[in-house]
């Protein structure tokens, strides 16, 4: 268990939206197709920000709502797998956008579990002494890395970002994280990809580059086996959270809400039953937004708190699966 509290939400949403019906006039779908097969009707891309700036005013929300001033954030970790830069990362950008001059930065790519990995390393840094508040802000433009010749996939994702900061609990605050289970299927990698820059340089030959370790043949853009990604999620986003629950030693029907990876409805709904839990404690916001890879999680908490849904004391479940494969579960008390 960490001592660790929530104290500010954020996101941001991109203000274009693209319906299942403007879908069907690129690829030959329809919005029956979708909505029965991923319970999704609508889904927010980039109206051209960067990944950058949406992941600074979804910080700028959460320091907002969080009463602190930025010089006070210690750490700056970005969630995500559509930068726009190799280098420098998004999270000194965003250092730079907020003048959060007092915290180290750095970005991770643990693909849709991006946010359960960071809310875990963010734990234990604030176990760490001197460290006290801690960002995470998770953003990504989808978009960039989507075949929208491909319905099988093009249908399924969309653009966004929120943040989060992280403080030490105080004594005699009920806020703490109880558990998290981490883990990875290295095995399952071919599952779901998107190739980076090829290499390309004056002094090797053709014929001594390697091939593609996964035979993926579409560049930058999404390759996805549904029915194995369709598998791993479920069992997945399962058996971390019943394994979550155990280690923190409460049960399945301690939880107020289990909120996860905003993939698809069949997912969330083959896990529940799995988990034989009630489904209304599920979150589902997939209808309105997509996919959006490690920003799904807190988005949906932040809606949460910003209508008042999720109160203090109450305990909640999380599970991100993605690409990796990775996939992790995180039980906190709010």
């Amino acid at each position: 268990m960490f001592d660790l509290k929530i104290i500010g939400t954020g996101s941001f949403i991109p203000e274009t939206l693209v319906t299942n019906e403007m879908m069907a006039t690129i690829v030959d779908t329809n919005d029956e197709w979708i909505t029965s097969r991923t319970g999704i009707s609508n889904r927010r891309l980039s109206s051209g920000e960067p990944t950058w700036y949406m992941g600074a005013e979804a910080a700028r929300k959460a320091l907002a709502a969080s009463g602190i001033d930025a010089l006070a954030i210690d750490m700056i970790v970005v969630t995500t797998i559509t930068p726009d830069y190799y280098t420098p990362s998004t999270a000194c950008i965003i250092q730079d956008e907020l003048g959060a001059k007092n915290a180290f930065c750095f970005d991770m790519n643990a693909a849709c579990t991006g946010f359960v990995y960071a809310l875990d390393m963010a734990g234990r840094y604030l176990s760490t002494p001197g460290i006290n508040n801690i960002l995470i802000v998770a953003s990504e433009n989808i978009s960039k890395i989507v075949d929208y010749s491909d319905r099988s996939t093009c249908v399924l994702f969309g653009d966004g970002a929120s943040a989060a900061i992280v403080s030490r609990a105080q004594p005699g605050d009920s806020s703490a994280l109880l558990s998290t289970v981490l883990g990875a299927e290295g095995d399952g990698g071919g599952f779901l990809v998107s190739r980076a820059l090829d290499l390309k340089h004056p002094f090797v030959a053709d014929d001594k580059i390697w091939p593609d370790r996964f035979n993926h043949t579409a560049g930058h853009f999404i390759g996805m086996a549904g029915q194995d990604v369709y598998k791993f999620a479920v069992r997945s986003m399962s058996d971390s959270i019943m394994k979550a629950a155990e280690k923190a030693n409460i049960g399945m029907d301690e939880l107020h809400y289990i909120v996860p990876h905003q993939a698809n409805s069949r997912i969330v709904e083959a896990a529940a039953r799995r988990m034989k839990v009630d489904p209304a404690i599920l979150i589902q916001r997939m209808q309105d937004f997509g996919n959006t890879s490690s920003a799904s999680i807190p988005i949906c908490l932040d809606e949460m708190i910003r209508e008042g849904k999720l109160k203090r004391g109450d305990k909640v479940a999380i599970s991100g699966f993605g690409g990796g494969l990775t996939y992790g579960a995180a039980i906190f008390v709010y």
